[in-house]
């Protein structure tokens, strides 16, 4: 019992010090961040084909700052990633010691993925709805503050929805999903991506939950396709393990 508790302790520990480094790495980033926060706020303008408004005279600084941590949480995924690749996988599979990076790599590859179909696709879309609103007598001002939040959750969701594939590929390796699971959910599935949705997107509407709603269940189901994938060649062909029973 006594041996167990240390080994808690030293766990906790561990965490401790890694999340320290994450939250320094964030902070330095985002002070980066800041000086080309201006640069990135015209990229985002783009969508909207017009000028943004600033309500209050500190709007306008909080939007960049907002823009900066948003910039920093992205750029801090990788070595957030790589630290809980080092401190909670390895350990438990040791023979995955030579996936870390091409495992980061992909991940980041797929984040892009995810944050260029919202850029180019389902942002627009989902803003020229919105604005599309307007009137000759009804004028629609976009305050930044709101702008940047509703950019940037957007992006970001999906950019992490895109990891689906990978941690189902992970999963199945270990043999703890099958394809099984998303034939006989993909109801279920319908249902929860649809409130993930709505949580997940910052307006209302439902033309916005929609465009959301799709590729979350695109993902669905290319996460089956990889699952199905894995789990095929596992039976074809038995992957030799160790003395520990784990996967080569």
């Amino acid at each position: 019992m006594k041996n167990k508790v240390t080994t808690i302790i030293a766990e906790v520990e561990k965490a401790r010090k890694g999340m320290a480094v994450c939250a320094v790495l964030f902070l330095a980033i985002a002070g980066l961040c800041f000086a080309f926060s201006e640069r990135v706020l015209l990229v985002l303008v783009r969508l909207l084909g017009k000028k943004l408004v600033s309500y209050s005279p500190e709007e306008g600084f909080i939007a960049l700052a907002s823009l900066s941590l948003y910039c920093a949480f992205v750029l801090t995924l990788p070595a957030v990633g790589y630290l809980l690749w080092r401190r909670l996988i390895l350990p438990r599979v040791p023979a995955w010691r030579r996936w870390g990076g091409p495992v980061i790599a992909i991940a980041a590859a797929l984040f892009i993925c995810g944050a260029i179909l919202g850029y180019f696709v389902i942002l627009p879309a989902g803003i020229g709805f919105l604005v599309g609103f307007e009137t000759r007598d009804v004028r629609a001002l976009i305050s930044a503050k709101k702008f940047i939040s509703f950019c940037g959750t957007m992006l970001i969701a999906l950019g992490l929805s895109f990891q689906a594939p990978l941690l189902s590929f992970f999963l199945a390796k270990l043999g703890w999903l099958k394809p099984s699971f998303f034939q006989n959910r993909w109801r279920h599935a319908i249902l929860i991506c649809t409130v993930l949705a709505a949580v997940i997107t910052p307006t209302p509407d439902v033309y916005n939950m929609t465009l959301m709603t799709i590729p979350l269940l695109g993902l669905y189901f290319v996460s089956f396709l990889v699952v199905y994938v894995v789990d095929h060649g596992r039976v074809t062909a038995p992957v030799p393990k160790d003395d520990d029973g784990l996967e080569r």
